[in-house]
């Protein structure tokens, strides 16, 4: 097997540059603390070949661009797994030439990932390289995804796969969640700061000495209802399949109060939780 020839070009506390002319040089002396500097186009056939590395940064050329931006689709490919991606113009580099590339190179196109580390079309490949390997990225928050699965008189429940989506827009109603009830869960709800009329989550499973669940009793504390349906009955990580599906395999003692059982459907649950708030 050929051990293809690696320039590497800058060296640093944390990690290396290393110019390659192609991306199918990349093999086990590239890890997670380099970036690559490679000739090849920017195609998704070109870009898969550095996947396994997980490089902080890829810099290719973008071979005239060309029909359907085909040079660099691959950039996307790089940003769905979080690589920040850039191609170099095709006039300014040689390709199949990564010294020419990170020497000369000029910064056509890149990926959502790269921009995020303050990389910009124009900006010379040496400098987009030691952006890649120098700045953190800032961290983003993911998207808040809830769905209102329940509206009527009584109030709404949402649907929110973890604890994590949670904000001021579920106050006041049934919060069901494809997470845990475990410790966590009711300090996120105590963090966020609303009132709920109840939450309802998966039991995923229990786990060792009830550890799955154990948050119910804080939910107790706090005056919140809480139940739990078997993991048997619906998917973890799923609201609306808790929601749809779910069968409570436990409860507090605020929502057996209000008429929650073990055996109930979780729509069951959640329309007594309403039915208590509006009494």
């Amino acid at each position: 097997m050929t051990t293809w020839p690696h320039h590497e070009v800058h060296s640093g506390p944390r990690g290396r540059i290393v110019a390659m002319d192609s991306l199918g040089y990349v093999d086990e002396r590239i890890d997670v603390c380099d970036v690559v500097v490679g000739g090849s186009h920017g195609a998704p056939c070109a870009t898969q070949l550095v996947l396994d590395a997980r490089p902080r940064g890829v810099i290719c050329h973008d071979a005239g661009i060309g029909l359907g931006d085909g040079g660099v689709a691959g950039l996307k490919l790089l940003d769905d797994h979080r690589i920040p991606g850039a191609a170099v113009a095709c006039m300014s580099a040689r390709i199949s030439d990564g010294l020419d590339m990170y020497r000369n190179g000029q910064i056509s196109r890149l990926n959502r990932a790269a921009a995020r580390l303050g990389i910009a079309a124009g900006m010379a490949c040496a400098e987009a390289a030691r952006r890649m390997l120098e700045v953190r990225p800032p961290y983003e928050s993911p998207a808040r995804r809830q769905v209102m699965v329940h509206d009527s008189e009584l109030g709404r429940v949402f649907a929110l796969d973890t604890v994590k989506y949670a904000d001021a827009r579920i106050a006041g109603s049934v919060l069901c969640m494809g997470s845990h009830a475990a410790r966590s869960m009711p300090r996120y709800l105590e963090d966020v700061g609303v009132v709920l009329a109840g939450v309802i989550t998966n039991d995923v499973g229990r786990a060792k000495d009830d550890s799955g669940i154990a948050g119910l009793a804080a939910l107790d504390a706090a005056g919140i209802a809480g139940a739990v349906v078997s993991c048997q009955s619906a998917r973890v990580g799923d609201a609306q399949s808790t929601y749809h599906q779910g069968v409570v395999s436990a409860c507090n003692a605020v929502a057996a109060a209000m008429g929650v059982a073990v055996g109930q459907r979780a729509t069951q649950a959640a329309a007594c939780m309403l039915a208590a708030r509006s009494r």
